[in-house]
């Protein structure tokens, strides 16, 4: 399975993402991710924190492939996003605190894991964007909400808009990164706030996470509002065929 759980001792849990090439995010992986909280994670106890890490050192997490939605349709479309939604929702109510360690490349699903988690540690050339511009393309309103919440609207608008890709450093300087560290350092940096959290009470552990996870639900719920851009672009956009057909492959 290319998403790999494994419990080092009673109080953590980590999840390796280990999906090959460019560690592109699909229907299947998104679902065995899902299947990870609801059957390992979210009954136990005794857990006080979970890692989510990346095999790949050059792709922390990408995707959607190109060749997976280019024909899905508008229902098509429908389906991905519940289910995206889902695995959002899973790591988001995690009752203890989920932190990523991330190197290489992030985009995609990719960005929506890194975000919703609580904590993200980067090495200095980890690379963060969103490409759904260059492909005529929207990002989900989860996107839109949850960077606008974590480091303002403008800053958001300038990651999901324009397309580029925004190093760690630039990323620890708008407040998203937890901290950022050179390669060599990171690992050991991530394992000593691990060592910190496993070291301190599981129930208050748990009951601040979920103050900090209703102040998020709070934002959420008052600026929501129905969302089908990305079924209705597939159905009815122009730009994004023409886009595809000249990507043939690769993942957002």
């Amino acid at each position: 399975m290319p998403v790999k759980y494994t419990s080092p001792n009673e109080c953590a849990a980590v999840i390796d993402l280990d999906l090959g090439e460019t560690n592109t995010f699909n229907l299947s992986e998104m679902n065995e991710l899902i299947k990870i909280f609801e059957e390992k994670i979210e009954d136990r106890l005794d857990l006080k924190t979970v890692l989510i890490k990346s095999s790949n050192p050059d792709f922390f997490a990408t995707g959607p492939s190109i060749k997976e939605i280019k024909n899905i349709g508008k229902d098509g479309a429908r389906h991905y996003m519940s289910v995206l939604g889902r695995m959002i929702s899973h790591i988001e109510d995690s009752p203890v605190p989920v932190i990523c360690k991330i190197k290489g490349a992030v985009t995609g699903i990719g960005l929506d894991i890194a975000s919703a988690s609580d904590f993200r540690f980067a090495s200095v050339d980890a690379l963060f964007g969103d490409l759904t511009s260059k492909y005529g393309l929207v990002s989900p309103q989860y996107s839109f909400l949850r960077l606008s919440f974590l480091i303002g609207a403008q800053r958001a608008m300038e990651i999901i808009t324009t397309g580029r890709g925004f190093s760690g450093v630039e990323l620890y300087r708008f407040n998203y990164l937890t901290g950022v560290f050179n390669t060599d350092a990171l690992d050991e940096s991530v394992e000593s706030f691990l060592t910190e959290l496993t070291g301190l009470s599981t129930d208050s552990l748990r009951l601040k996470k979920k103050a900090f996870g209703d102040l998020w639900k709070n934002f959420s719920r008052n600026n929501t509002s129905p969302d089908d851009s990305f079924p209705e672009l597939l159905k009815n956009g122009k730009d994004w065929k023409d886009l595809f057909q000249q990507a043939k492959d690769g993942s957002l």
